[in-house]
């Protein structure tokens, strides 16, 4: 495997991904092979849920409070310290993550870039 695909969603898991509406997007950015293991954290933590495996892709839901002030910084989250393993093609988009309720529920769908 040569990394992930991350993208939030400010919907609900069941609307992933036939009834995607096109604003729903949150933020977008690929990683190398560890760049999920902060999800895998948040899990074990019990702040975000599990709901798929597989890579095709792995599903989480997590809550806006957890997940927006992570995505606020300078670059989103990444257990990789290898420059080419990075994140990169980011998209944050930040005006729309300030609308996000505290209690909202966001989708995170991880695909498998192999």
């Amino acid at each position: 495997m040569i990394g992930w695909g991350i993208t939030i969603y400010r919907q609900p898991p069941e609307d992933y991904p036939m009834n995607m509406a096109r604003d729903a997007l949150l933020a977008d950015w690929k990683v190398g092979s560890g760049g999920k293991n902060w999800l895998d954290e948040l899990v074990a933590r019990g702040e975000a849920k599990r709901l798929k495996t597989g890579g095709y892709p792995d599903l989480y839901t997590a809550l806006a409070e957890t997940i927006v002030p992570l995505l606020l910084g300078e670059v989103p989250p990444s257990e990789d310290d290898v420059p080419s393993r990075m994140p990169q093609e980011i998209t944050i988009k930040r005006a729309e993550l300030a609308l996000c309720q505290a209690n909202e529920v966001l989708t995170i769908a991880v695909w498998d870039q192999s």
